[in-house]
């Protein structure tokens, strides 16, 4: 009996043993199984399968600085360039202005912009598209921040103030200003044009800038203030004054040659001076509309009268006379006074009697 039992656990371990055995041949089996052969074409096969299918890849980068512009079909220019294409006076001029000193991120894709309506703005036959990165022609335009945009009607320049992410806005804010509106103003029609002294009920209101053609820095803001005048358009009159040949008007509004530009809103027989820092686009419209309003108006002056206008002719006449020639006797600057004062007499009476004719019809 106790042998049958000594027997059976013997049996036991052996099957346990076997069976132990078997499962560590299968493992080794498993571990030592040599990978399958590689399909035909070698290691380079086994990579392409190896990597994901139709993986996207990213656009190659805009250009946006330096010499990659070069890449764009739109013209190069510089300064003289420039000046030879406003010689031409049936010709207007967009120009592009971009940074090609320091990385420009947004240079390029603004370019890339104005491309896809280049052809577009050109076949009108009577603008030219072009791009420039000198410097000393943006501080002309007053540029100091890239990419910009001015377009040059007849000499007449307006920067553009919106933004370059679709080409259309940018075509169609071209072809809404072709028009010049900004008013010239001179001693000769400031009061007539403005009549800033007494202006009938229900007139607009002016905006005037004064400025000085000669002084780069100052004539920088003729290309804004149209932009303002665009702005402006149908509610306030937007005009400007050179005061290096407008003496009067410089007189009269006693300006000071310092400050350059000046900028004055006429007001119901009231003026208003722009005294903020911020000189942009969008501060003259809020001023020309409400913010003049905060502060105290001041009467404007009175308009020289017929007579003053008259002095101010003949000295004026004499002078040039002398500067001209440094050989004129005093009997020849005295003849000469005689009749420029007879003529500017003559032109003193007939304003004088469109005057007394105005009012009446008043």
């Amino acid at each position: 009996m106790r042998l049958r039992w000594i027997l059976l656990g013997a049996l036991v371990v052996l099957a346990g043993t076997v069976e132990a055995k078997k499962k560590h041949t299968r493992a080794t089996a498993a571990e030592d199984a040599v990978p399958p052969s590689p399909p035909s074409g070698g290691k380079k096969s086994s990579r392409k399968a190896a990597e994901p299918k139709h993986v996207p890849q990213p656009d190659p980068p805009m250009p946006s600085y330096g010499s990659k512009m070069e890449d764009y079909t739109i013209e190069y220019v510089d300064e003289d360039k420039i000046d030879e294409i406003l010689r031409d006076t049936t010709k207007n001029l967009v120009i592009f202005f971009y940074d090609g000193k320091i990385k420009c991120p947004d240079c390029g894709n603004a370019l890339s912009e104005i491309e896809e309506i280049d052809d577009d703005i050109e076949a009108t036959g009577y603008i030219e598209v072009v791009k420039t990165d000198d410097r000393g022609v943006a501080r002309e335009f007053g540029i100091t921040t890239f990419p910009s945009l001015v377009y040059m009607r007849r000499k007449r320049p307006i920067y553009y103030d919106g933004d370059f992410k679709d080409s259309e806005k940018v075509l169609r804010w071209i072809r809404s200003h072709e028009e010049v509106v900004t008013w010239d103003l001179t001693d000769d029609n400031f009061e007539d044009r403005t009549d800033s002294y007494s202006p009938d009920e229900g007139n607009l209101d002016w905006f005037v800038m004064f400025y000085d053609a000669d002084e780069p820095d100052c004539n920088a803001f003729v290309a804004s203030w149209e932009t303002v005048a665009h702005k402006l358009r149908g509610l306030v009159h937007v005009g400007k004054v050179d005061t290096t040949i407008n003496d009067d008007v410089m007189e009269r509004f006693r300006l000071d040659d310092d400050q350059c530009p000046t900028f004055i809103l006429f007001h119901r027989g009231k003026m208003y001076r722009y005294n903020e820092n911020a000189k942009d686009v969008k501060s003259f419209v809020t001023f020309a509309m409400t913010k003049f309003k905060d502060q105290r108006g001041h009467r404007v002056p009175e308009p020289p009268t017929a007579l003053e206008h008259f002095y101010e002719h003949v000295k004026e006449r004499a002078i040039d006379a002398l500067d001209d020639s440094q050989t004129l006797t005093v009997v020849g600057v005295g003849g000469l006074i005689v009749i420029v004062a007879f003529t500017l007499l003559v032109k003193a009476y007939r304003i004088q009697k469109q005057t007394t004719e105005k009012a009446k019809a008043t």
